[in-house]
């Protein structure tokens, strides 16, 4: 049964809205539906009490705990799933670090042109400049640390 379907059976007077339901709050009680509940795309269990109640203390006048909101891991945490997302998420900074270096090479290549005619930057160009260059820095340091690429062997 998934998280949704058992906060739903602990409750009372229950009625569909919307994508969700509105039913009474277990904890501050009565008979208005003051408890709006409805489940994300991903399976977790969302949950508003109108009277002011907070999402644990809701979920334990109904018997549960705030983790049977969310749903079970459907596969084992190994070693081999940490790594590749520990690779994804490199790889989307290294993405984002070559976004960032070329809109800061843009600015730094702005400024060059100003001061090769011979023109001076406003006080607001040069702090921008200055900026421009701490986070080509910044970009530097997260391409650094970028494990060598090696292209893979083909099977023959």
């Amino acid at each position: 049964m998934s998280g949704i379907d058992v906060l739903l059976s602990r409750l009372e007077h229950i009625q569909k809205s919307g994508k969700g339901w509105r039913t009474a709050c277990p904890s501050c009680g009565g008979r208005s539906r003051k408890l709006s509940v409805s489940e994300s795309d991903d399976g977790r269990v969302l949950l508003h009490c109108f009277g002011g109640c907070d999402a644990a203390t809701v979920v334990g006048a109904a018997g549960l705990t705030l983790g049977d909101l969310f749903p079970e891991r459907l596969a084992a945490d190994t070693p081999e799933d940490r790594k590749r997302r520990q690779r994804l998420a490199r790889e989307a900074q290294w993405g984002s670090a070559l976004e960032a270096l070329a809109l800061e090479a843009a600015v730094v290549l702005m400024a060059a042109k100003q001061l090769q005619k011979g023109l001076q930057l406003s006080d607001e160009d040069a702090l921008r400049f200055l900026q421009a260059t701490k986070r080509i820095d910044d970009c530097r340091s997260v391409l650094r640390d970028a494990p060598r690429f090696k292209p893979q062997e083909r099977a023959a």
